[in-house]
């Protein structure tokens, strides 16, 4: 099957009119097929902004032949199925193709071909752009998951303190003469604690170490 380059262009102010070759809704651009190495054009159609973004996705009917994009009027009820040109007209696809000569070289097609490059790269670059974003999207879900945890963490730590704060005002003084007393007191028993554990590791520290020798 020839390499065929397939490029979008837009329509010029006097050939803005008709419809699309593929849908016959409004056509707002134009493909132009070129053969890659012979650089002549083998197609030439217009097409929908919707039939031009089905190109960007690989979604038009080709040729399995020779790669032209299959339009409306290539389609045989009879058949019901796509009769292209390489057939209607005997086209043979294996005929070794010359490349074209740099003297014969059409500036157009330069263009084309740099205009095609140019759309490819948009392409990858779009892609890259929508990856970042989901990227971006997933950061800011469980940046704002992470909030609000956070905040009701602190409502809920409030409520807590609102509780304690109305219980100590309920109480009298006795009561939280009490309470204080209680609390020196639970502060005292976990000094005592981390005294005790302290000793524990000084005393694990000091405990020296068996050395082994030879038996004489």
């Amino acid at each position: 099957m020839p390499k065929l380059l397939y490029v979008v262009l837009e329509l010029e102010e006097w050939n803005n009119r008709g419809t699309c070759y593929f849908c016959s809704n409004k056509a707002v651009c134009q493909i132009r097929t070129r053969n890659e190495i012979t650089e002549k054009i083998v197609a030439n159609d217009k097409a929908c902004e919707s039939c031009r973004e089905k190109l960007d996705n690989n979604e038009l009917p080709k040729c399995e032949r020779c790669g032209r994009l299959q339009t409306e009027s290539d389609f045989d009820f009879a058949s019901n199925k796509y009769i292209c040109d390489c057939i209607r007209y005997n086209e043979d696809i294996d005929e070794k193709e010359l490349p074209v000569l740099p003297v014969e070289r059409r500036q157009t097609a330069f263009y084309e071909r740099q205009i095609n490059s140019l759309r490819e790269e948009l392409t990858a670059t779009e892609e890259e752009l929508e990856i970042e974003r989901e990227e971006v999207t997933k950061f800011q879900e469980k940046s704002e998951e992470w909030s609000k945890r956070q905040k009701q963490e602190l409502l809920d730590r409030i409520k807590e303190l609102e509780a304690e704060n109305k219980r100590l005002k309920d109480l009298t003084p006795q009561e939280l003469l009490d309470e204080i007393k209680r609390l020196k007191e639970e502060v005292e028993q976990l000094k005592e604690q981390n005294k005790q554990v302290a000793q524990v590791e000084i005393k694990s520290s000091k405990r020296p170490f068996l050395l082994f020798g030879k038996k004489s």
